[in-house]
This record gives structure tokens, C-alpha cells and sequence, in this order.
């Protein structure tokens, strides 16, 4: 859902005074559309957004727009938890140095700029008024755009903290302050006001509002009025962004500007800096060396390359080129940058990977082998390619626009295991794969801006896929002994547009909103063959499926609304409410093809297949948060959802003719409660309670299997589902020692399940109600920090879990309780042998049993297995710019539910050299 949380922001216009009069002047942080009138200047002040990563479902922000979405009010308090964002204020005549800085100073400006000035001022500020108030105003603020300075507001200098009797130390004494109070909005990137803190000559420039720092002169200096709070809607850091300066830290700073604005003594920096890190690694595999693959993505035998590499060139004091990935095998990554502050960046890299796969199917004791693999490499190679440009102009919008290309391809195992029989005896282990080939276009615009306060966020994806599939079943006929594979061919093709638009406002110090629409149109069309054919025993008839003609459209809107709001001492509350609607229209005309041998004689069927699909859902939430119990934060929420959906079905035709028209309709509710607390510096507790209640219902109003007759359709006996849900979760931190910490956690989890259904014949079920299942899970963590010594660090954590899956089985011996435990263990440590050497260890274990006993009348299904990791190494600094990595690995699992065949053990040598420059 959607929603942001920005700094409130208390400026507004001053109506109280004359616009000729001097007055304080709402620099940074003013509203779009305020008079600005300070230190020689009159000007209309912009807001500029941030940087905002957009976030969507497919690797950050590489496909369709995500939808609204909600702020968790249990994690943070208004206005502390409100994220900052940068402003930057555009006046229409900034004075540069030396024009028209300082207090009542005047600059003698050349006549056809003092005409510009005035022309620009009388544009920005709009068409005046009509009637007598037309003239007066513009012979007001004449003065002002032709770089005439007027006085500036009055400032009680008493109540400034008087210097700091010390000689100041920049790094020591100034430094920490800029870095943890300024640099957040006046860094280098899109300095709010364009005004920089983050070296002298910006500092001493000033920005869109003159200059702030008067060296020698630190009681006239704007910015100590400012983090002093003396002038109102401008305190510094801004209320709710940051915590106030302290009264020393302004002493440090007045002192500092006293004594002339030291800085401090900055190395030349060398306009080129790279680092480069090859590698070699060997690897050994004993056992099953695809399962190894499939656990850490790499093969064994050696491989080599480069680990990491960075490369930048600064080629300007404000832009830069920069490069950076890394070639391994089958592993690659490269990244440009070219970024010019307050201008724009072009970004565009390429990379990809390899996924490996176990080519191994399941395990029978009885069969002569007891396994069987599909004795070739199994791995997806998956990558991405993209070209970003970004125009971050101040007092622009910023905007993104962008191309990304993603593709997978190659073959990847699945679990619709194909028939073994030996002895008569049939048991589904023979592994299976698919082939896939996967394309993505995505073309993409952001856009962010600020008016008046209210931010604006726009986001379009447009998204060209393709996605074409082959895999082959293996199956068994019982009555006549024979063998059949199925092949199984997909094509799928959609286009789809999606936007959201977000408005957001920060009303005042508790009062925050926002809301947002989301649209989507996709068009696909998808083709499918299913082709049957005999492998062994005698000739049987088959089926052929073949379609070039299936397509779909689905439209979805989404809208949400959100507030926060806090008036109240230590209470916040927040609400939204989400609403969805989504149509979607299928098509399909197949053909279906019975084939009888001898002779190939065939009986063509055509077949058409219609669907219709409409969604309406609602989702309200409500979170309230209460901070006013010393040390302790309580907090509880709620969400409701209502969804409904009416689904046709409909096949014409060949020789499963059906009708089906269901109605649904679904209601839940998820609560939450909860508190944090910390009554003593070394323990901190935390706990909540969840519940979760989901409750559908089934109205299938048309059932006809043929058409025109009531049928026994599956699933439509199936009157109503619903799922509870009961979650415990305990949290304490111990810190008894300045080197110890220990956290242990507890979390409960217990789940029930029950459907309603009609009577179905057989004794399956009697069409009451019954409890499909349960699930109940408990975890206990123990987790430790170490540093006893100055050179040692170690970290460990242990965590159980046991677990229990039990369904409604009729009693079915072939279907048991699913049940079992997991033991894990983590621990690294890292030990400075010396001045240039360093120690490092990991280990990991983890430990899994949930074989199943239901071996005499089903396949022994379930898993049980145990893996050992283990990693040490030493780090070595030959040099300034020289450092070498030598690391030993072993790894070991075994997993007897499998008879074996997916054992391994392996040894590992890595070394890696980095140099780095200068």
C-alpha cells in the first residue's frame, strides 16, 4: 500500500507584515509558492524531492509499478519515525559572493543585469494583481530584484549560547556535528537550498538565501540563528528531522566561525582511484557433485577471475565516472556511473549468473537402482541489462528514464516425477526437468516533485514478455503394462502498462496524508501442444492437444488513502483503506485429437474454452502506537479485508463439456499486539500477539458436466474454507557486560484448517463441516555476542524448530502426520593476529528430520539430511595498497532419506590478491 512519511514542515506565508517591511525570511524548508525576501533577494521558493528507489515485484525496481502501500506505525513514532527529504529553494536573484552579502551591505550591480533581475522577478511572481494593487506591488519588490539589500530581521542575540572558549579543531570539534546534524540535506547530492556544508568555499557561497556564515561575525550569522531555533519555521535541524543542537555544540560552532571558518587540511585528491581483486579457487567434489552445485551455485574443478573490481575517475570537482562487477565463471556483473551533481546521472550495467539444479528423482529401497538421475547439467543462466538517465536539476522535478532487458534460459528440475516399475510395483520417481526461455522489455519513467508542499510521485512501466516452455512427463499404464510420454509445449506473450500516482502533505507537526492510484492493462496471448506417444508395450490410443489461439485481457485499479496523525502527547494513530477492482476476459479455441492404431485413425474434436473473472476487493487498517510509559512503546493493529470474486468457466465441445458459475466471497481480519521495553541499559523485551482469521465461502450457482445437466464437478462441492491462525512472539535482549550480548527469542505458531463440503458418496466426507488439518510450529533462538578482547569478536546462534503438518486422511495409511524438527548453528569469529594479519572462522550446521513412516503403502516421502559448512582463512596487509585472502573450506551433507545418492563432501581453496591506487 501506498504511503511515505516526510519532516513536517510548520512554514507558511507571513501576512502580518507589509512585503516591504523586513521580516524573517522562510528560507529552507518554505513552500513552493512563498515570497522570499532576505538579505538583499526576493524570490519564490521550490521544494525538490529525493531520491526515492522505486520498489516493484521483480528485483527492486526492474518491472511493473508496485501498488499503494501502508506505513507500519508499530516500528516508529510521529514525527521522529518521518524519514527526511531534501528541499531546495530557487530564488529569482541569489546573491553570489561578495553581492549584496551581509547585513545591511548594498553592491553596485551592472544596469542591463539590474533589468533582467527585474523582468525575471515580475515573471515568477505571476500576473498582477488587477486594480490599484497592481502597480504599488510591483514598485515594492523593486527594490529587492534590483540586488538592494534590505535589513534583516531582528534576531534577540541575546539568547545565543555565547562562544566556546577553546581554539577550535575542525575534524575534532566541527566535523561530527555537520556529518550527524547537516550533511543529511546539505551534502553534496541535491543540497537542499543549494546550500553545501561539506566544504568551505560552498559553505562560505551560500545557497538560494544568501550567504549563512559570516566569518568573524558568528552573532550575525543566519545559521547560528537557525540551529539556535531563534527564528521561527526555520529552526535547524527541522522539528521532527534530527534532534536539536545542544547549547555546547552552538558554542563550538559560533567559536568556530569566529576564529575564521578553519576547515580541515585535505590531501589532494587523486582524480583517478581503482581496485582490482582476482581470485582462483579450486574445489573438490566427492559424491553427488550436482547437489553441491545446487546448494552454493558453483561448480567444482578451478575457476578463476576477478572477485571484485572499482573504478573511478573524477573528472570534475562535481562529476565523476565509475565502474565496478566482477568476472567469475558464469558470474559476471558490470556497472557504469556517470553522475554530475544538481545536473543528472547515466547508469547502465549488465549481469548474470547461473543457477544450478540436482538432477536427481526420488528414492525407492525396493527398486534395483534405488534412484535414477537424468545424467546431465541442470542450471538456468539468469541476467539483466539496463540503462537509466536521471535529471535531477534543482527546482526541477526529478525524472528517471529508463530501459531494462531480463532473460532467463536453460533447464531446471521439477517434482511431476515420471513412473518407475519394477516387480509390479509402481512408485513415481523417475526425476523430470523443464526447458525454459524467458524474455522481459521493460521500458520505464519516475517521476518526484513538490508543490506547495504536497509531494507528487509518478511511476510508469511498460513490460513487452515472453516466456516459451518444454518439458516431457513420463507415464505408466496399469491395465495393459505400457509406457506413454506426454510432451508438453507453452508459448505465453503479454504486453502491460501499468502507473501509479502518489500525492502525499505533511499538514503540520501531527497531521500527515497520502493516496494513490494504480492502473493495469495487460494483453497476452499463449499457444500450448500436448502430444501423447507410446514408448513401450503394445499401441494404445492417445490424445493430442493443440492450441494457437488463447488469449487474455485483465484491467485492474487500485486506490488508497492513508493518514497519520498524532495531536496527541505520545499517541500516533494511523489508518488507510485500499480498494481493487480487476476484470479479466479469457479465450481459448484447442483442438483435440483421439488417435486409434493401427492405421493412425483419428477422431478430431475441436474445443472452445471461455472464462471470466471479476475482483473487488477492500482492505481497511488501523495501528495505534503509545510512547508515554517511561522506556516502553505499546502498540496494536488491525486489518479487515473484504474480497469478492464472480468466475465463469465454460467448455464446448470434445469430450469434458462444462459449465461453471461460481460466486466467492472472503472476509479476514489480522490483529496484532504488542509492547517494547527497556527499564535498564543492559535488557531491552519485546513481545506480540497475532491472530488471524480468514473465512471464504463457495456459491457455485451452475454446475452442468455435460452442459444442460447437473453435474459433480471438482471442486465444486466444496462449500466453505477457514483458516485460523494463532501467533505468540518474545523477544529479550541482555547486555549484562560491555562485551556480552545475548538476545533469546521464542515464537509459537498454530494454524487450524476446516471446509465445509456436500455429502460426496463413498464416505469421503458428509457434507458437514470438518477439520482439514493443522499446523503448529515452535522456534526457539539463542543468539550471542562476544568481544572479551580487543582483537577477538565472536558471534554465535543456535536455533530448534519443531513442527507438525497433520490432515484429514480418512484413514489413508499412504498419508501420514508430517512432523520434525531443525537444529541450526551459526558462528564466525574474527582474530587480529597482528598490526597486518587477521584471523577469520565460520561454521554452520544445520540438521533436518521429517521422514515420514509410510513406506509399505505410499512412497517413503519426507526428508532427512544434516550439513556441515565449515570456513577459515587469514587476511594479510603486505602493503599499503597490497592485501592478500587465503581461505580453506570443507563442506559435508548427508541425507539418508535419499538412500544416499545426494551425499557429498568438499574441499575448497580460495586465494585472492587486492591492489588497490592510490
Amino acid at each position: 500500500m501506498l504511503h511515505g512519511l516526510r519532516t513536517p514542515n510548520k512554514t507558511q506565508l507571513r501576512t502580518d507584515q507589509p512585503i516591504c517591511q523586513p521580516f524573517v525570511p522562510p528560507a529552507v524548508g518554505a513552500r513552493s509558492g512563498e515570497l522570499s525576501v532576505a538579505r538583499g533577494q526576493i524570490g519564490v521558493n521550490y521544494t525538490q524531492p529525493p531520491t526515492v528507489p522505486h520498489r516493484s515485484r521483480r528485483r527492486g525496481n526492474e518491472a511493473l509499478t508496485s501498488p499503494p502501500r501502508t506505513p507500519d506505525p508499530t516500528t516508529a513514532s510521529l514525527p521522529s519515525a518521518v524519514p527526511n527529504h531534501r528541499t531546495a529553494s530557487a530564488s529569482l536573484a541569489p546573491p553570489a559572493r561578495g553581492e549584496g552579502c551581509g547585513e545591511g551591505s548594498q553592491t553596485l550591480v551592472p544596469l542591463h543585469l539590474l533589468f533582467r533581475r527585474f523582468v525575471t522577478c515580475s515573471k515568477s511572481l505571476g500576473k498582477p494583481a488587477a486594480g490599484p494593487l497592481r502597480y504599488p506591488i510591483l514598485f515594492a519588490i523593486l527594490p529587492a530584484c534590483l540586488g538592494l539589500s534590505l535589513s534583516a530581521a531582528e534576531v534577540d542575540e541575546s539568547k545565543l549560547p555565547p562562544p566556546a572558549s577553546v581554539t577550535i579543531d575542525f575534524s575534532r570539534d566541527i566535523k561530527p556535528i555537520l556529518e550527524n546534524s547537516c550533511f543529511r540535506c546539505h551534502g553534496p547530492e541535491k543540497p537542499r537550498s543549494n546550500f553545501r556544508l561539506d566544504n568551505r568555499d560552498a559553505a562560505l557561497r551560500g545557497g538560494d538565501n544568501g550567504v549563512d556564515i559570516l566569518p568573524g561575525n558568528s552573532a550575525k550569522s543566519p545559521l547560528i540563528h537557525y540551529v539556535a531555533h531563534l527564528v521561527p519555521d526555520m529552526e535547524m535541524p527541522p522539528l521532527g528531522k534530527g534532534d536539536p543542537l545542544t547549547a555546547d555544540q552552538i558554542s563550538l560552532l559560533r567559536a568556530w566561525i569566529d576564529q575564521g571558518v578553519a576547515w580541515e587540511t585535505v590531501e589532494p585528491v587523486s582524480p583517478l582511484e581503482f581496485s582490482l581483486s582476482p581470485t582462483l579457487r579450486l574445489i573438490s567434489v566427492s559424491g553427488d557433485n550436482q547437489k553441491f552445485r545446487e546448494h552454493y551455485w558453483q561448480k567444482e574443478g578451478v575457476n578463476g577471475g576477478v572477485e571484485q573490481f572499482d573504478w573511478h575517475r573524477q573528472l570534475t570537482p562535481d562529476s565523476g565516472l565509475t565502474a565496478s562487477g566482477h568476472v567469475l565463471q558464469n558470474d559476471y556483473q558490470l556497472r557504469l556511473a556517470l553522475e554530475k551533481n544538481e545536473i543528472g546521472f547515466i547508469r547502465a550495467g549488465w549481469e548474470q549468473y547461473r543457477k544450478y539444479y540436482d538432477n536427481t528423482g526420488g528414492y525407492y529401497p525396493l527398486f534395483t537402482p534405488s534412484t535414477f538421475n537424468l545424467d546431465r547439467d541442470l542450471f538456468l543462466d539468469d541476467g539483466r541489462a539496463w540503462v537509466d538517465f536521471g535529471l535531477t536539476l534543482p527546482n526541477w522535478p526529478q525524472m528517471v528514464f529508463g530501459y531494462e532487458y531480463q532473460y532467463r534460459k536453460g533447464d531446471q528440475s521439477t517434482l511431476q516425477w515420471g513412473d518407475v516399475v519394477q516387480a509390479g510395483i509402481d512408485r513415481k520417481i523417475a526425476p523430470a526437468s523443464e526447458h525454459l526461455d524467458e524474455h522481459v522489455h521493460i521500458i520505464k519513467f519516475d517521476l518526484e516533485h513538490e508543490i506547495s508542499g504536497v509531494r507528487i510521485e509518478d511511476s510508469f512501466r511498460g513490460e513487452f514478455y515472453s516466456l516459451s516452455t518444454r518439458r516431457t512427463n513420463i507415464l505408466f499404464s496399469p491395465f495393459v503394462g505400457s509406457f506413454q510420454t506426454d510432451d508438453n509445449r507453452e508459448g505465453y506473450r503479454h504486453f502491460q502498462g501499468a502507473n501509479s500516482f502518489r500525492l502525499e502533505k505533511q499538514f503540520n507537526d501531527w497531521l500527515f496524508a497520502s493516496g494513490g492510484y494504480f492502473y493495469s492493462q495487460l494483453n497476452a496471448d499463449a499457444s500450448f501442444t500436448v502430444n501423447t506417444f507410446n514408448v513401450s508395450g503394445p499401441l494404445l490410443p492417445v490424445q493430442r492437444w493443440s492450441s494457437q489461439q488463447v488469449t487474455l485481457e485483465r484491467e485492474s485499479h487500485i486506490l488508497n488513502l492513508n493518514m497519520l496523525l498524532g495531536p496527541w502527547d505520545g499517541l500516533t494513530l494511523s489508518s488507510g483503506v485500499q480498494s481493487e477492482w480487476t476484470r479479466e476476459k479469457g479465450f481459448g479455441n484447442d483442438n483435440l485429437d483421439d488417435i486409434i492404431f493401427p492405421g493412425n485413425f483419428f477422431f478430431a474434436s475441436p474445443v472452445m474454452m471461455f472464462t471470466d473473472l471479476d475482483k473487488a476487493q477492500v482492505e481497511e487498517n488501523v495501528a495505534l502506537r503509545y510512547t508515554k510509559i517511561p522506556f516502553t512503546a505499546l502498540f496494536a493493529e488491525v486489518k479487515l479485508q473484504q474480497e469478492s470474486l464472480g468466475q465463469f468457466e465454460e467448455q464446448v465441445g470434445g469430450f469434458s463439456e462444462f459449465l461453471r458459475d461460481t460466486d466467492f466471497d472472503r472476509q479476514s481480519y489480522d490483529m496484532r499486539v504488542g509492547f517494547n521495553t527497556s527499564p535498564w541499559t543492559w535488557v531491552s523485551l519485546s513481545a506480540h500477539y497475532r491472530r488471524y482469521d480468514n473465512e471464504s465461502r463457495y456459491n457455485n450457482t451452475r454446475d452442468e458436466a455435460p452442459i444442460g445437466f447437473p453435474g459433480f464437478g471438482y471442486s465444486a462441492f466444496i462449500r466453505s474454507r477457514s483458516l485460523l491462525t494463532d501467533e505468540v512472539e518474545t523477544k529479550a535482549v541482555f547486555r549484562p557486560l560491555r562485551w556480552l550480548k545475548t538476545t533469546l527469542s521464542y515464537q509459537l505458531v498454530s494454524t487450524d484448517y476446516h471446509t465445509a463440503t456436500d455429502p460426496v458418496p463413498g464416505g469421503i466426507t458428509s457434507g458437514s463441516q470438518i477439520l482439514a488439518g493443522t499446523y503448529d510450529s515452535h522456534i526457539y533462538t539463542l543468539s550471542t555476542t562476544l568481544t572479551p578482547w580487543q582483537r577477538l569478536y565472536l558471534s554465535t546462534t543456535f536455533s530448534y524448530q519443531d513442527s507438525a503438518t497433520i490432515t484429514a486422511n480418512n484413514g489413508a495409511t499412504a498419508i501420514v502426520p508430517y512432523r520434525g524438527d531443525i537444529y541450526t548453528a551459526l558462528a564466525s569469529g574474527t582474530y587480529v593476529l597482528s598490526q597486518a594479519s587477521d584471523l577469520i572462522l565460520a561454521y554452520s550446521f544445520s540438521y533436518g528430520d521429517f521422514s515420514q513412516g509410510n513406506f509399505v503403502d505410499g512412497l517413503p516421502l519426507g526428508l532427512r539430511y544434516q550439513q556441515h559448512g565449515l570456513q577459515v582463512g587469514i587476511t594479510r596487509r603486505i602493503a599499503k595498497n597490497f592485501t592478500t585472502q587465503l581461505q580453506y573450506g570443507y563442506f559435508y551433507y548427508n541425507e539418508p532419506s535419499s538412500g544416499g545418492a545426494n551425499n557429498y563432501s568438499a574441499h575448497a581453496i580460495f586465494g585472492t590478491f587486492t591492489y588497490r591506487f592510490p
